[in-house]
């Protein structure tokens, strides 16, 4: 299912969300401007935009075809009249082969992204596996595991694709919680950890951390700066006694720096030592636009202000965990009409007073077994587009031999609910399409 694929992607991301951070500090793990020199590229100065696979008009999806040449077919859904289309004007086709005008055979690829009113994004990359078997000589054992990444552009209706750029051994990281946009270049992080800009008009592509000395994430956009994270940490032994290994944590700093995408200057931002806190219960994220995290141990919420970098205490009103143990997954959701969103906790927060008030539920959805609350496919401006029911199917898949075979599994199904009702809980649902499938 889209949603468990992309948080799963996120967790690789987002290191959590939590309390006041100490000193910004330019040892061990922040990036000096002299490291990260990049050619001088003044954009817009639009504030960067995350991506998003629909807008006000139309949702993108695509279902991957029970094949073995491995071909996607594209569907559009009208969001005014929920009607889900394959982009096909070709009389009498099937929607099954590369003669279909809605059929791509650029797989694995990412359901498109929308650029803006007339134009798609698609990333796909393709991993080489041909050196898998180098892994028994290797010394460690790993795989030495390539990479090519192609990024392509297509109409609204998903016709007329064109080739943007080809990057040989680079994998773009396909999560959409990292792919920004300003109109005239892209931002992608890439599988290395390394940030790509690339031009829409030519294709060109610049990799803004080749400088980069230290291990780095994107987490997200504040105005024209990326917001990067690194670690210089060291995680205890492993061990086999399971008392042991819940009460041991790793030592070190956790970092984030700005990034600004114009002149590559790279700026100090926040530092969190293990002398202070818990580094495993500390979760950080960017949503809207705004940084925030979470010291889950002490149970606060606050945002900095990169411009100042002046920490503002939301709220210490969250359910806090005991140092010792892992917290569950503190991870903001969305910010909805001012109210913060998690996955997992059963609550809201105002971003801007820090109010925290109980979240009334929706019928929960069950996948698999797995119960969760209607997650956030694609917000809009009064609307969200959420899974709201699921049913059991049988799905036929292709095996490396070519042998078909089947999997007992969940189908999700999305609607349309408004803002309102979502945080009232109200299950007023209008269902528009299958989840990317």
């Amino acid at each position: 299912m889209k949603r468990v694929i992309s948080l799963a992607l996120t967790a690789l991301l987002l290191a959590g969300c939590g309390s006041t951070p100490a000193a910004s500090s330019t040892t061990n793990t922040a990036v000096t401007a002299e490291t990260a020199t990049t050619e001088a590229s003044v954009g817009n100065g639009e504030p960067l935009r995350l991506l998003q696979h629909g807008d006000e008009k139309q949702y993108y999806t695509q279902e991957t075809l029970g094949t073995e040449d491995s071909m996607i077919l594209y569907h559009v859904v009208d969001l005014q009249s929920g009607e889900d289309t394959i982009p096909c004007d070709v009389e009498g086709c099937t929607h099954d082969s590369e003669s279909c005008p809605a059929v791509t055979t650029d797989v694995p690829a990412y359901q498109p992204f929308v650029l803006n009113g007339t134009t798609l994004v698609v990333i796909s990359v393709k991993t080489d596996f041909s050196q898998i078997g180098a892994a028994e000589s290797s010394p460690d054992g790993s795989v030495p595991l390539s990479y090519d990444s192609k990024i392509l552009l297509m109409d609204r209706d998903c016709q007329n694709r064109r080739v943007l750029t080809e990057l040989e051994d680079v994998g773009l990281f396909w999560a959409p919680d990292v792919l920004y946009t300003d109109g005239e270049f892209l931002y992608c992080c890439g599988c290395e950890n390394d940030i790509y800009r690339i031009s829409l008009s030519d294709g060109t592509a610049t990799n803004l951390t080749e400088h980069f000395q230290d291990f780095q994430f994107m987490m997200g956009a504040v105005g024209r700066d990326l917001v990067l994270q690194q670690e210089d940490i060291t995680y205890p032994d492993a061990t086999s006694d399971p008392a042991e290994a819940v009460s041991s944590h790793p030592t070190g700093t956790k970092s984030q720096v700005l990034l600004n995408v114009d002149s590559g200057e790279v700026r100090a931002f926040c530092s969190y030592s293990s002398d202070d806190y818990v580094l495993d219960n500390l979760y950080f994220c960017v949503v809207s636009g705004r940084y925030y995290w979470i010291d889950s141990t002490a149970g606060t919420l606050s945002t900095v202000y990169p411009d100042t970098g002046e920490t503002r205490l939301l709220t210490d009103q969250l359910p806090a965990t005991d140092p010792n143990e892992l917290s569950s997954y503190y991870q903001i959701e969305a910010n909805l009409n001012g109210w913060l969103v998690f996955y997992d906790l059963p609550l809201l927060v105002n971003a801007e007073t820090g109010e925290v008030r109980q979240r009334a539920d929706l019928p929960e959805n069950l996948w698999n077994g797995y119960g969760h609350q209607p997650q956030i496919f694609l917000q809009l401006k009064d609307r969200l587009l959420v899974d709201c029911r699921y049913e059991p199917y049988t799905r036929t898949d292709i095996s490396d031999d070519g042998t078909p075979f089947t999997t007992q599994t969940n189908r999700a199904y999305l609607g349309l609910i408004s803002i309102d009702d979502f945080l009232n809980g109200v299950p007023n649902y209008t269902e528009v399409c299958k989840a990317p499938y």
